[in-house]
């Protein structure tokens, strides 16, 4: 029987880094995956979607450049060779992991591991005993109980990805994140796209000035929005679907192809015996701040906590864990951690939303800042959006940010890192941006929460 300092199930951007990391500390890791190296977000997510939101963008490009004094033909879609593009990108990506895993000692498994103990699994038949253990599942697609739904073939965010056409009509059941994305994506394309979310908003995570801003956007650029409804049932008649809606409006909306794209769930299977405890919604593994499950030396990371179903959260995890197993002391706080939508625009988001803002402090500092009035954007010709910052009005403590426009998902990162030392608006203020750039509408919005607004009138 092979013995190791630390098992990890599942090689998603979680375990695998982790991995690495327990080698790094000297400890014999096996991971074991039972589909690809590199998990949803490198194969089936992340990095493949954004090869699609690539294309979107430049086919946004080319539609737009005839303002620009640039003459282009209509361009053509062609899913194969962008399927094929696809899968090399992820393909090199995942080659890559790999080879990281293979340098640095890790051993690989490929096979569905089963856990006996808090220090004995079966993979394939072989028995495999460990000091600690790591559980790095992650989630897969959920599917909501709308009747009609099984009978039929709907997509998920996986299927879509290998659509060797694309879609004459698209009708997309959640908006949400992925719902976004991929309307972006196939309404560029040329898909006839309609959102049907059951809340007020979508991306109901996100503050309220940015969901509103980009369904104005995505309306604009002709995806038909529905929130408040719920889809009450599914059916298929002369190889059309039919959405029936009730909300708003009862209506029924037609679509060659439908997307589901509701949320995901933790993927469980193979652990019951360790008998974990559970969340109150018994959907996701219970941990502590140190990544620790109930059961002694059984930790788990990403998804399947239900913290936060990002990768570079997951991430983290995986580093902490690992860490906290080598005698380290590690733990995650979740308060300052990016989101990105890549949409076009794009939007990104770290810390608190106002609405969070004004329950938790009694008075705020909210500066505005449009993208209309950033040089840069409007060099750029995309000058939709805001940057907009939150800040507590006693201490000038910046709480968060949220952006929509052009390089949103890029620049995050530079108020994620000053909300991480306790950075205020004056930080901002004495620091020096480079012009022209987007990031200066980060400065140019702590202008304005401060009252000193120099390239607008407040």
């Amino acid at each position: 029987m092979d013995k190791f300092d630390l098992a990890i199930i599942g090689a998603g951007p979680g375990g695998y880094v982790a991995s690495i990391r327990a080698a790094q500390l000297g400890l014999k890791t096996v991971i074991i995956e039972k589909d690809n190296i590199g998990g949803t977000c490198l194969n089936v997510g992340c990095i493949p979607t954004k090869v699609l939101i690539k294309n979107a963008e430049i086919l946004h490009e080319l539609r737009n450049a005839g303002n620009r004094g640039i003459e282009v033909s209509v361009p053509q879609v062609n899913m194969p060779k962008i399927n094929n593009m696809k899968n090399k990108t992820v393909n090199q990506l995942r080659n890559g992991v790999q080879m990281l895993l293979k340098a640095n000692g890790v051993k690989i498994i490929k096979g569905e591991a089963k856990v006996i103990s808090n220090d004995r699994m079966i993979v394939n038949d072989e028995k495999i005993s460990f000091k600690n253990l790591i559980i790095a599942t992650g989630s897969s697609n959920f599917m909501p109980p709308i009747p009609g739904i099984d009978s039929i073939d709907v997509l998920t965010s996986t299927e879509i990805l290998d659509l060797d056409r694309v879609p004459e009509s698209l009708a997309i059941i959640g908006g949400g994140v992925i719902g976004c994305e991929f309307a972006t994506i196939f309404n560029s394309f040329g898909s006839k796209v309609v959102i049907v979310e059951m809340l007020p908003n979508i991306v109901p995570s996100m503050d309220k000035d940015i969901s509103s801003a980009l369904k104005k956007k995505l309306t604009a650029e002709g995806v038909n929005i529905h929130t408040n409804c719920r889809v009450t049932e599914i059916y298929k008649e002369n190889n059309i679907y039919k959405l029936l809606l009730s909300g708003e409006k009862n209506q029924v909306i037609e679509a060659s192809d439908v997307l589901v794209s509701v949320g995901r769930k933790a993927n469980l299977k193979g652990l019951e015996s360790l008998g974990l405890e559970m969340d109150s919604g018994n959907r996701y593994i219970n941990v502590n701040e140190r990544l620790e499950t109930s059961v002694k030396n059984v930790y788990a990371i990403g998804d399947v906590t239900g913290k936060m179903m990002l990768a570079h959260v997951a991430t983290a995890q995986g580093i902490a864990a690992v860490e906290n197993i080598a005698g380290k002391q590690n733990s995650i706080s979740y308060d300052i951690v990016p989101s990105c939508i890549y949409t076009i625009p794009e939007v990104s988001s770290v810390g608190m939303t106002e609405e969070k803002a004004r329950e938790m402090y009694e008075e705020l500092l909210i500066g505005r800042f449009p993208m209309a009035a950033c040089g840069r954007a409007i060099a750029m010709g995309e000058n939709d959006g805001f940057t907009k910052l939150i800040a507590d009005k006693k201490s000038g403590k910046v709480l968060g940010c949220h952006i929509i426009g052009p390089n949103a998902t890029e620049i995050i990162g530079q108020v994620a890192l000053l909300m991480s030392t306790g950075g205020t608006l004056s930080d901002i203020e004495k620091t020096i941006f480079a012009h022209p750039t987007i990031s200066e509408t980060i400065h140019e919005a702590a202008d304005l929460a401060s009252g000193q607004p120099i390239h607008i009138l407040q």
